[in-house]
């Protein structure tokens, strides 16, 4: 393996473990100050719920993008399943269970974060998901709820 494709996976193991902690300080002192930030793209009358998705540049940006996020739904369980690594692309796939905050109503998802590394930093984060679990739960429809 690459000495790249070695940083790369210690930048993006930091990144998922910071994460799956709730430790957001590291995360953003892992963000380079002008990241480029891509969250879904928005579609109006679809996914418009979610109020911290689009496409953002910098680490303040992302940390008020991340604090509507956490205002909004409670994390209640995140992990890192699956790390891809090659050069400076990092592709990881997190399970997450998580309630948003106003109905109790909970989702779980599996998405996929795809990161860019340079420098020891991330330049680029890119997540993709089925967004209708967050979408039901956001509107109140538990009958996307997931079992207890």
């Amino acid at each position: 393996m690459s000495d790249l494709t070695e940083a790369t996976r210690a930048v993006a193991r930091r990144w998922f473990d910071a994460l799956a902690s709730g430790d957001f300080e590291t995360c953003l002192g892992l963000l380079a100050d002008d990241v480029e930030w891509i969250n879904y793209t928005p579609v109006p009358g679809y996914n418009d719920d979610m109020k911290w998705i689009g496409a953002i540049r910098g680490r303040d940006a992302v940390l008020a993008s991340l604090q509507v996020f956490t205002g909004e739904c409670e994390v209640k369980f995140e992990k890192l399943v699956d790390l891809v690594v090659d050069g400076e692309k990092a592709a990881g796939v997190i399970h997450e269970l998580s309630a948003v905050r106003n109905n109790g109503v909970e989702f779980e998802i599996e998405f996929v974060q795809w990161l860019t590394v340079r420098d020891g930093r991330i330049v680029r984060w890119k997540s993709y998901t089925d967004p209708s679990p967050i979408v039901r739960a956001l509107r109140g429809d538990a009958s996307g709820q997931v079992a207890a």
